[in-house]
């Protein structure tokens, strides 16, 4: 049986980073597929692995723009899958119109599906108008798959309702893992408590900057600490919603106009970002929304202290890894930051509970349960096909 993976519509961050991670991990053997066809653009397929099992597909439409993609999925694909004898079909991005059956997809992305959250964007604006879009797209996919996957219960809760009595029946939760060759502990020691012996204090806070990570709030938390703890900064890194981007921009000019403790990094590649971690004393991760948030999960595993916000699923994720604050409320993520940093064997204490959290989380594991997730849809989806055509 050979599965193919459509990837039309990834093209670079979380959706590569799965889809390389799930077919590194992927054994013919075990997992019940004799080879993986991967359909994509030609500098996605580049970052995947090369073995084999794995047959990548690249095709001038898929490098282009959407437009060129829908066409490719529209009248080509199909056709592909058939001709390189696909059984099943896998949509890591969430969408998919085509023709071709059983397919399976999964939900990845919470923000179209948390209505509430989109006021932070203007009402007239592309950001607006791409999650209401997002929405329909996803919702309409979702409701034609044979099988779905969520990767947390509260993405099934929220996301399902959304899908209604009508969508998909066959759905599973399955978790991302951790890349440990990257965020490993590797020997790292929590760094040693800098409060009592004067020395600088670095945060970081990797995620892109959007307003529902908030880090207009996270800059302010800092700049009132400093008057407290003179010699702590903040590194913030990813890249930048273009709306959100002059916010940003402007709350460092109002409270560092000399640069002197926010920096914003840019876009950090994710295999610099243990560097980073490793100088850190505290991660802050301040999102009100998220699915399965791989940031807490990698830093849990690297051993870097955290605080987190206190929105689901950070704290059932997490447990007593973090501590908590509210992501709207700048006095609250300073008293966690403060609590974190004049308690630090508390907040090392809290460091050994992530690690072991962290171990629950691997790749080989997302691999072993949606490839059988994935033959059991096929198998599902073929007997229903089979009888729709008797």
């Amino acid at each position: 049986m050979n599965l193919g993976i459509d990837l039309h519509n990834v093209r670079d961050g979380g959706g590569v980073s799965y889809t390389s991670n799930l077919l590194a991990a992927f054994d013919p053997e075990r997992h019940g597929f004799k080879a993986i066809h991967v359909y994509g653009a030609a500098a996605v397929l580049a970052r995947l692995p090369d073995r084999p099992c794995i047959v990548k597909h690249s095709h001038p439409l898929l490098s282009r723009s959407l437009p060129h993609r829908l066409r490719f999925l529209f009248f080509r694909l199909t056709a592909q899958l058939r001709a390189d004898g696909c059984d099943m079909l896998y949509s890591p991005g969430g969408l998919y119109f085509g023709g071709f059956r059983p397919f399976a997809t999964i939900s990845r992305n919470m923000m179209p599906f948390e209505p509430r959250h989109w006021a932070m964007y203007p009402l007239l604006s592309f950001d607006r108008l791409r999650l209401v879009l997002l929405r329909w797209l996803h919702t309409a996919t979702f409701r034609r798959a044979d099988g779905m996957v969520f990767l947390t219960e509260i993405a099934r809760r929220i996301v399902g309702s959304a899908m209604g009595p009508a969508g998909c029946s066959r759905r599973s939760v399955i978790a991302h893992g951790v890349n440990r060759q990257l965020f490993g502990r590797h020997g790292r020691e929590a760094l040693p408590g800098a409060v009592e012996r004067g020395d600088p204090i670095t945060l970081i806070y990797p995620s892109r900057l959007e307003p529902y990570k908030h880090q207009v709030e996270v800059i302010e938390a800092v700049a009132m600490l400093r008057r407290e703890f003179p010699r702590l900064s903040v590194d913030l890194c990813g890249q930048a919603n273009p709306g959100y981007l002059p916010q940003v921009e402007a709350a460092i000019a109002r409270v560092d106009p000399h640069g002197a403790f926010v920096r914003y990094r840019g876009e950090v590649p994710l295999a610099q970002l243990p560097d980073y971690y490793e100088k850190a004393h505290l991660l802050v991760f301040a999102s009100s929304c998220e699915n399965l948030p791989n940031t807490l999960l990698e830093a849990m595993s690297f051993g870097v202290p955290i605080v987190s916000a206190n929105r689901p699923p950070m704290p059932d994720l997490a447990q007593t890894a973090c501590l908590y604050f509210d992501p709207q409320d700048v006095v609250s993520i300073v008293d966690s930051i403060r609590q974190a940093l004049l308690d630090w064997p508390g907040t090392v204490g809290r460091v050994q509970t992530g690690l072991e959290l962290a171990q629950t989380y691997s790749w080989d594991r997302c691999a072993d349960q949606t490839f059988a997730f994935l033959r059991s849809c096929h198998l599902t989806g073929s007997r229903t096909t089979s009888s729709s055509n008797t």
